[in-house]
């Protein structure tokens, strides 16, 4: 922990009567390490310091000259995106609430976008406690957080790290939820990976804990899943060695009983609703139907390239077709022509829709896009560095980037302006935004045990 002085600290331009800075920068050499002096009365003032820090006395605060003091300490905490301010006195109160700008100073791997800023919060503790809370009022820009305080003690920008449901897990990338459980394919813990690393698990956790638990036993390559109120279904991705066919499988929520649908190409990609399975092949480039319980499945449409990342409404399969065509494309439940909606993409990965619109992203070239459902040109949403998963809810599209500032983020689709959830995320792939529920995502991990699938609390 590092304290100083902010000796910089002047009144701005703008001083609200008679208020004034008691103290000088000459004043602040003289004694080394202490903090600076300010002056304010029932008039009120201004006093900005250079590296942003704002406080703001309205007129009628204090009822007689008050001396404030400021001390700025730069302390690593978890989620903090700005220093530490020490203000004081310590419990001096205020009649009217002051105004707080609390700047954001934390070095990013890239610069965030036009009408992009950071989740943060002004949190406050008394002075030489670490507890720590949210203050009320939040309003968040680039260049720091404003809120206000009725009394002085210590104060910070920073961001809620999310809650991590279940750590160190061999690359978790498939994920689903329902109304109790969190479900997620991993392969296993460092006490409990299969000999063979190709192999994994399904997992459940319910959420608001911790401690997941194997659903399966070990199963080839397990790449996607889905759940509906009785079962869970996944994607076997199955081995070459020894030849392992990969195969629809799905395990009861109730009993643990499993059994396979159908065995079919190398696939990718999962999802259902009241009465079919819809899942891609990344062998045969084909999207296939299938019935719940299983059967032959029909083959939706074909040249559809690697179709890692599904998604649907009442009438239609969507799916991007990866490096392979760089194409994002449309096809009826009911089976017949293919529509491109979009070609010439750069590596299209998530994609999700909503009653108006296709929203997809793209790895190669950081963009998530949309296109509106009827046809017409696509437009820019967001420029990320590497984006991965897409999950709509509402008005709000969530994005995942692998690069960059490795950051989940969350689209206002309204006021075009964009939130960044979580910084620094190991490898963000698959999100999820489950009705009335948190955000959740997986985190891959940059080395074997290092994943994790991570809960943030819903915009």
């Amino acid at each position: 922990m590092r304290r100083s002085s902010i000796v910089v600290l002047a009144c701005a331009a703008t001083v609200l009567g008679s208020a004034s800075c008691g103290g000088t920068d000459a004043d602040n050499d003289a004694t080394p390490g202490a903090s600076p002096q300010f002056s304010v009365d029932a008039e009120g003032g201004i006093f900005t310091a250079e590296d942003g820090f704002k406080i703001e006395v309205p007129p009628g605060a204090v009822g007689a000259a008050t001396e404030l003091t400021i001390e700025r300490v730069e302390v690593t905490r978890e989620g903090a995106v700005g220093p530490l301010y020490v203000l004081g006195p310590e419990g001096q109160t205020f009649d009217k609430p002051v105004t707080l700008t609390l700047p954001i100073t934390v070095e990013l791997e890239a610069e965030l976008g036009e009408n992009t800023f950071l989740d943060a919060y002004g949190f406050t503790a008394p002075t030489g406690s670490e507890d720590f809370t949210q203050m009320e009022r939040h309003d968040a820009s680039p260049a720091g957080v404003i809120t206000e305080t009725s009394h002085l003690s210590s104060f910070y920008a920073g961001m809620i790290p999310p809650t991590a449901m279940a750590s160190q897990h061999y690359f978790p990338k498939a994920i689903a939820a329902d109304d109790a459980y969190l479900y997620f394919a991993s392969g296993g813990t460092e006490d409990t990976a299969p000999a063979d690393s190709n192999d994994g698990f399904i997992y459940r956790v319910k959420r608001g804990t911790a401690e997941a638990e194997a659903m399966t036993p070990a199963d080839p390559d397990p790449t996607a899943l889905w759940v509906n109120d009785a079962d869970v279904y996944w994607a076997s991705g199955g081995d070459n060695d020894p030849v392992i066919p990969s195969a629809i499988r799905r395990v009861n929520k109730s009993t643990l009983e499993m059994e396979t649908l159908v065995e079919v190409g190398y696939l990718l990609s999962l999802i259902g609703d009241a009465s079919s399975l819809y899942f891609g092949d990344g062998d045969g480039h084909n999207i296939y139907r299938m019935a719940l319980d299983g059967g032959e499945p029909v083959v939706l449409a074909s040249d559809a390239g690697k179709p890692e990342h599904l998604a649907q409404d009442a009438e239609h399969i969507y799916w991007t077709g990866g490096s392979s065509t760089n194409k994002v494309y449309r096809v009826a439940k009911s089976g017949g022509e293919v529509t491109v909606i979009a070609d010439n993409e750069a590596e299209p990965t998530g994609i999700a829709v909503d009653a108006e619109f296709v929203y997809w992203a793209n790895a190669g070239d950081g963009g998530v896009f949309k296109a509106p459902i009827a046809g017409g040109a696509k437009t820019l949403i967001h420029q990320g560095g590497s984006m991965a998963g897409l999950a709509v809810r509402g008005s709000t599209l969530f994005s995942t980037d692998m690069s960059r500032n490795r950051s989940v983020n969350a689209h206002d689709l309204e006021g075009n302006t964009t939130v960044v959830l979580a910084l620094g995320q190991h490898f963000a792939w698959r999100v999820i935004a489950p009705e009335g529920q948190d955000v959740f995502w997986t985190n891959g991990g940059d080395y074997r045990f290092e994943g994790q699938i991570a809960s943030y609390r819903a915009p």
